[in-house]
């Protein structure tokens, strides 16, 4: 995975935002043969070893769950590629204040993902972080109401979110230039405010 997020910073000219997740389905650990219970303490560990991988000109690692020896990365990518996380327990905050770049706020609307940012936002300058380098990614899940996008995307904005996903996925869209057209409407309202 390490190696495909380097080639796609690369070809993209160093735009790449990772997000990496735990997951919730006991059953993705158990086909696997690792235990449900320790995925965030993988997820840590591994975050640590990416950022070694992206940076570093040969790795050796050796953590609780993972074991590396002379590994490298040639071409590295064009820089340590921006690790984002998501969840929505303390338990995600709090790694996420520690370890991520970013968080991305999904479900419960956009005056929840707002009242978690700002909770998020404390946390990071908490721990001696940039708050100003910390980004939030609020994803909108409001369905074909253009108007209402554009208000929560304005919120978002408001409220010092750095970075928003559309969902287009369920609208009855019928092709790829439907899902864009629909995307740049929302931009259009957006413009207008």
């Amino acid at each position: 995975m390490a190696r495909q997020a380097a080639d796609v910073d690369l070809f993209s000219g160093g735009r790449l935002r990772l997000g990496v997740g735990i997951g919730w389905n006991p059953v993705e650990y158990e086909a696997l043969g690792q235990e449900y219970r320790t995925r965030g303490a993988r997820q840590e560990e591994q975050i640590e070893l990416l950022r070694r991988l992206f940076t570093e000109p040969v790795v050796d690692f050796s953590g609780r769950f993972d074991r590396v020896d002379r590994a490298a990365l040639v071409p590295k990518p064009m820089g340590s590629i921006p690790i984002w996380l998501g969840g929505s327990g303390e338990k995600a905050f709090d790694r996420a204040a520690r370890l991520a770049d970013g968080f991305i706020f999904f479900g419960g609307g956009v005056d929840h993902a707002i009242d978690a940012w700002q909770r998020m936002r404390d946390q990071v300058g908490g721990l001696g972080r940039s708050v100003a380098n910390f980004g939030g990614e609020y994803v909108a899940l409001s369905g074909r109401d253009r108007g209402e996008l554009a208000r929560e995307v304005e919120a978002w904005r408001h409220a010092g979110g750095t970075h928003v996903t559309v969902v287009t996925m369920g609208l009855g869209l019928d092709s790829v230039d439907d899902h864009i057209d629909f995307v740049a409407s929302v931009s259009d309202l957006l413009s207008l405010q």
